[in-house]
């Protein structure tokens, strides 16, 4: 348990969501599929989103656990069977699996603090890429990644993991005017990106 700290977290979102989609889904059929969303937004798919970005780096099967959830949840608004594949009904949804809503999570943070819209102490943690003569990359929005000491612990810190995930997104997403339009290009390429 010392290697894992978010494995209570994780069992506790997960009991959590669990026991309100046993109760949404004995009411679905007196639901219509707006209301059933609704439900499953504000209770569960809330839950899973909050404090996400500490799950970064965390080991892919307390993600899977979520990812379970977040296929029930899915599942229940579809009224799909048990053994449905999951895929096209994600799709659907227009809904990332959990490990690219927590890329995209992170990804919205980065942009906030490169553009000053986050706490100064979150900003203080990434550094833009300045080369020390001209070059083309001098304007491509990169984050300069830091060397990490401790792979397995220190990875999953905002200031390591966070560059690493932001420069390798495509360079027009990140060059963005606003946050909205961020958002909106962000959650277009991953979509594509993951269902294509």
């Amino acid at each position: 348990m010392t290697g894992c700290p978010m494995v209570p977290q994780i069992s506790s979102v997960v009991k959590g969501c669990s026991y309100h989609l046993r109760n949404i889904g004995r009411i679905r059929r007196y639901l219509s599929d707006d209301a059933c969303k609704a439900a499953i937004q504000s209770l569960v798919v809330s839950r899973i989103d909050y404090c996400s970005a500490l799950l970064m780096g965390v080991p892919q099967n307390q993600i899977r656990q979520l990812q379970n959830i977040h296929n029930k949840a899915a599942r229940i608004i579809a009224r799909a069977p048990k053994f449905d594949h999951i895929t096209p009904i994600l799709r659907d949804l227009h809904w990332l699996p959990c490990q690219q809503r927590l890329h995209f999570r992170l990804l919205v943070y980065v942009y906030k603090c490169l553009h000053h819209l986050s706490p100064t102490y979150l900003q203080d943690l990434l550094s833009r890429y300045q080369p020390r003569r001209a070059l083309r990359s001098a304007h491509d929005h990169s984050i300069l990644e830091r060397k990490v000491s401790r792979k397995r612990i220190g990875g999953r810190a905002f200031s390591i993991a966070a560059p690493q995930i932001w420069n390798n997104i495509p360079q027009h997403i990140r060059d963005s005017s606003s946050l909205q339009i961020f958002r909106r290009l962000l959650k277009t390429h991953m979509f594509v990106s993951y269902f294509d």
